[in-house]
């Protein structure tokens, strides 16, 4: 019988894939889909494709993951699909003769550096730029978001079958992601890095994708197909001792009260995440800031497990607001601020999983999804700027600098109400709680 993997040898592993996946498709996004579209337009829909593809598509694969059990599978067909859009692109600018939409000479160099496999950027009869222009980047926007889609339900269902109702290794997971997001521009700015992006990202996602696919997880080896309930739904008791109290509500009604103050609280944590536009967050301190929201997702998941999910969330939240509020002025109150803001991400995520036993993907998706939706305020204003969409929606996000501070203490105290109510509810859905208020 094949001894199954700790969590020990499968957490390291997929919280560096993820920072790699997450840096593989917004570098590609970036350095190489934005220079071949000139029309705002056209950049905005492949902006909106990513955005579904890789966020609310979570939730149909998650569903998938579910009933498939293979987490490290579906990670590694994700990292494949990231490869293949870097192939893909690749494949089109040299289709195209690559000069014929005017791209950068590093750009052009880096398709070239694909010739020694065979994709010369002369090779091949050269295809409208309307192609390369508008339905190229779109196509390449969807396999890269739905291979992030793959890999994140994969990766995000191996830590919740293995964390037993804990919020600690989910959060560390999912905070590696956004140093890749922040370095994904960072190094298309880079000539060297553009010179050589298209060769070093596919190589790099085929390499993570055997890795993955050849990785045998607990659920992958089949000792995880029955799982266990989770750990704090096996306690019969209520906290402190005490008998669970009778809801005034129906379980039907407590559980999605609970599930709509929890999703409502993701999506105001993913708007606020639109309108933290501080004029400081520039070189260094855009780093830190950075590093802000991975550490926040990473601490929060600890200190609830060690201080309670009710008393962390609604305390960092709480003082996320008050130093949201001299966040415009002094840069180390925003990024003190953004970490606290962070922190109450894997308790949500957990405390979803913990209502929809043995569904741990389809409780990963709906936190993206309600991601996703959080997004689509900035989305609609830059849709209405281009005339996209009605002009109502032109002043409706994206609130300046000056203002932001105010607004993200508004968002935060209403998150903490949301969270407090999500919290207490989830709880009172199940048998019991693994960490107590």
């Amino acid at each position: 019988m094949q001894k199954k993997r700790s969590v020990s040898d499968a957490l390291p592993l997929f919280t560096a894939m993820h920072f790699l996946v997450d840096l593989a498709c917004i570098f590609l996004e970036t350095a190489y889909i934005i220079p071949v579209v000139a029309n705002r337009r056209v950049w905005l829909v492949c902006l909106l494709l990513y955005n579904f593809t890789a966020f609310a598509c979570q939730l149909p694969i998650g569903i998938l993951g579910d009933r498939i059990k293979r987490n490290s599978l579906l990670s590694g067909v994700g990292c494949l699909l990231v490869a293949a859009a870097y192939g893909l692109f690749a494949v089109g600018l040299s289709l195209s003769g690559g000069a014929a939409v005017g791209l950068s000479a590093a750009s052009l160099s880096a398709a070239g550096g694909l010739s020694a496999t065979g994709l010369s950027a002369a090779a091949g009869p050269a295809l409208p730029p309307a192609w390369l222009t508008a339905v190229l980047p779109a196509a390449v926007s969807v396999v890269a978001g739905i291979g992030n889609s793959c890999f994140h339900v994969g990766g995000g269902i191996e830590m919740l079958e293995e964390s037993q109702g804990r919020a600690s290794r989910p959060g560390i997971f999912v905070s590696s992601g956004a140093f890749g997001v922040w370095m994904g521009p960072v190094l298309a700015a880079r000539e060297w890095a553009r010179n050589f992006g298209l060769a070093a990202g596919a190589l790099t996602m085929l390499l993570c994708g055997a890795i993955l696919c050849a990785f045998k997880t607990g659920s992958d080896a089949g000792s995880l197909r029955d799982l266990p309930e989770p750990a704090y739904a096996r306690h019969t008791e209520g906290m402190n001792g005490m008998p669970p109290r009778k809801p005034a509500m129906n379980r039907e009604s407590l559980f999605r009260t609970a599930v709509l103050c929890l999703m409502t609280g993701i999506l105001l944590r993913s708007y606020a995440g639109t309108v933290m536009n501080f004029g400081w967050k520039r070189g260094m301190l855009a780093f830190l800031f950075t590093a802000g929201v991975v550490f926040g997702k990473a601490l929060g998941g600890i200190a609830g497990d060690c201080f309670g999910w009710f008393r962390t969330a609604v305390a960092s939240l709480l003082l996320s607001g008050l130093l949201f509020l001299a966040a415009d002025r002094l840069p180390a109150a925003g990024m003190a601020a953004v970490l606290c803001f962070n922190m109450t991400m894997p308790l949500t995520l957990s405390a979803l999983t913990g209502m929809y036993p043995g569904s741990p993907g389809a409780a990963f998706g709906m936190t993206t999804l309600a991601l996703f939706l959080g997004t689509l305020p900035s989305v609609l204003q830059s849709a209405a700027q281009l005339g996209m969409a009605p002009e109502v929606f032109a002043g409706q996000s994206g609130a300046a600098a000056s203002g932001a501070g105010r607004a993200l203490f508004l968002v935060a105290v209403v998150s903490a109400a949301l969270m407090a109510a999500g919290l207490i509810l989830s709880r009172r859905t199940v048998s019991g709680e693994e960490t107590p208020l």
